[in-house]
């Protein structure tokens, strides 16, 4: 891992090549009651002199901004630094301006430069001012990402930005080692390895890293190894991925955790990014998240970057105009045979022929009816089962009677008792008491014809002939049924309807009268003849489609139909020319576009 002073050299470093005008500069901590210390310096030459170490007393005496001019067009800046509210340390930097209007500027850049040195220190246990928790906040992350990508886009090559990522990012999470790795044809190119200038990509340490960027690639989706991870992977539930090449990577180099993420331009995976710790089991969940961030920034750059330095598309021009040239040729006798087929191909684009219109189909019945439940109750005996023909009268079911006579037979002795109630108040002559009897014998009378007529309506039989179209109920015997539900369903066993879905492009070529053919999926051999009866207002929407219904009726029948048949029909609309044909659909969606 990186030491401490080191990942602060690197930050020193690309503030003052960010900036572009500094000729030295010093990193300074300042910590209270103790002498200050100088942590890094840019360039090691020429950065201790007299006049940063007089600016750096002036900062220590003000505690705030010090700017004084040092020669012509050249000046001092000292900028205090201050971490979590806290006084830190100083910046001093010697830059040359050509106004005093750029300070303003760098004084911006050199602020966004603060938010990263402020998670340097937060990730390094070293910084004896700073807590070691590896916190990322909202406010700190934007800056630093804004950083990261002002400082890709100012390398001049692919590979420098390559290593400013890696040699970033390494400091950022103070890694053991960041390897970035990009997609060439079929396989992985190491293209930077953080803090290392030249590396030999045929060690075995780097192909076993090439080995993990490979593995996350073709899967599609980032891998995190560790013991501490596989642990919780064990716990709770979580995708398959195959972690082979990660856990031999981990297991080569003696490291706490391997992550593999991928890189993206948009939706497109041009590479991966391998974290490679040897101090902590996991990355946290902000770091996770800051690093996800930056490399969505530094996937468009890095795209950008291979796309400038690629010259591989001006060859495939050219050896496309070379084929092009061999094939079409004067002398060439293919440019021959293919200019011929295109004449044949445009003169039959004239060529008129019948136009069907394609639709799906399925055959219904004119005649329907439904045999409901007459009253709340269980079933008893069911008679017939889909697909049985059934003649008018014929018993379908029997629903349970045992309630209703039971309540028949209470209210039939009632009746009885009213009646003589009734007698025995005529026979004492006694108007009041007969009128009373007479009244509730008429009402328990009504109720017994009531449930006499119930009762006939337990049977349940055919009100036509017909077939059973209905599911199967045979297996809910016992079951209760409210009123009014569903029980059988009988269709006419003759006069079918074809029911044609014609897609809304297409309707308006469809008339009343025309003819059309029918084949059934259950009777592929047969083809039947129909004619279109009414095209109908009812649409319905298939397949995010919307399709308008079109009836039509059989020229002919057989006794081997059934309701519900689906098929596929054409429709006969008259004559157009085969390219009208061919292209109509894709010339009515330029229109609508376009309009």
């Amino acid at each position: 891992m990186q030491s401490f002073t080191a990942s602060l050299k690197l930050w020193l470093s690309m503030q003052c090549q960010m900036l572009g005008t500094v000729s030295a500069a010093m990193l300074v901590q300042t910590p209270f009651g103790v002498p200050p210390k100088i942590l890094a310096k840019w360039p090691n030459a020429a950065a201790n002199n007299a006049a940063l170490r007089e600016a750096l007393t002036q900062v220590e005496d003000k505690k705030r901004l010090h700017l004084a001019p040092d020669g012509a067009g050249h000046f001092i800046v000292g900028q205090p630094l201050v971490i979590d509210g806290e006084s830190w340390g100083v910046l001093l930097l010697r830059l040359q301006l050509q106004d005093k209007k750029e300070l303003p500027a760098v004084l911006k850049n050199l602020k966004l430069g603060q938010y990263w040195l402020q998670f340097i220190l937060q990730q390094s246990a070293e910084a004896e001012p700073v807590v070691a928790a590896p916190v990322i906040d909202k406010n700190s992350a934007s800056p630093a990402l804004l950083q990261l990508s002002a400082s890709l886009l100012k390398e001049n090559s692919l590979q420098e930005s390559a290593i400013s990522l890696v040699n970033m990012l390494a400091g950022f999470l103070q890694s053991t080692r960041v390897s970035l790795g990009l997609c060439q044809a079929n396989h992985i190119e190491l293209e930077a390895i953080s803090f290392s200038a030249n590396f030999d990509k045929r060690t075995q340490a780097m192909q076993a890293i090439s080995e993990a960027m490979a593995e996350a690639i073709e899967q599609g989706a980032a891998i995190h190894c560790s013991p501490v991870i596989d642990q919780a992977v064990d716990a709770a539930p979580a995708p398959n991925l195959i972690k082979r090449s990660h856990q031999q990577l981990l297991q080569q180099q003696q490291l706490q955790s391997v992550h593999s993420l991928l890189v993206r331009n948009g939706d497109v995976i041009i590479g991966a990014l391998t974290i490679e710790l040897d101090k902590q089991a996991d990355l946290s969940d902000d770091q996770r998240s800051f690093v996800q961030q930056a490399l969505h920034f530094a996937g468009a750059i890095l795209a950008l970057r291979q796309q400038a330095n690629a010259n591989v598309w001006q060859g495939l021009k050219r050896r496309i105009a070379q084929r092009l040239e061999r094939w079409f040729g004067e002398d060439s006798w293919r440019g021959k045979i293919i200019t011929s087929c295109l004449l044949v191909f445009l003169v039959a684009l004239f060529v008129p022929i019948d136009y069907r219109i394609t639709a799906d189909a399925a055959l219904q019945t004119t005649d329907k009816y439904l045999v409901v439940s007459p009253h709340d109750g269980y079933l008893g005996k069911i008679s017939v089962r889909p697909g049985d023909s059934v003649k008018k009268g014929a018993p379908l079911a029997q629903l349970n009677d045992e309630d209703l006579r039971l309540e028949r037979r209470k209210l039939a002795s009632q009746v009885q008792q009213y009646r003589q109630a009734y007698d025995t108040a005529l026979a004492n002559s006694n108007r009041v008491e007969a009128a009373i009897a007479s009244a509730q014998m008429d009402q328990a009378s009504i109720q017994l014809r009531l449930i006499d007529q119930q009762l006939a309506r337990t049977q349940l039989v055919a009100p036509m002939d017909g077939i059973i179209v209905s599911d199967d109920i045979s297996q809910s015997q016992g079951a209760p049924v409210k009123q009014g539900d569903v029980l059988f369903e009988i269709a006419a066993a003759q006069g079918f309807l074809v029911q044609l879905f014609v897609d809304e492009r297409d309707i308006a070529a469809v008339q009343p009268g025309q003819q059309g053919q029918v084949k059934f999926s259950s009777l592929p051999s047969d083809v039947f003849a129909v004619r279109i009866k009414r095209v109908t207002p009812i649409s319905e929407v298939r397949e995010g489609r919307n399709y308008f219904r079109v009836d039509a009726e059989l020229t002919r029948e057989l006794d081997v139909l059934r309701p519900g048949m689906t098929g596929s029909g054409k429709l006969m609309v008259g004559q157009r020319a085969l390219g009208w044909i061919w292209f109509h659909d894709l010339w009515h969606w330029l229109r609508l576009k376009l309009w």
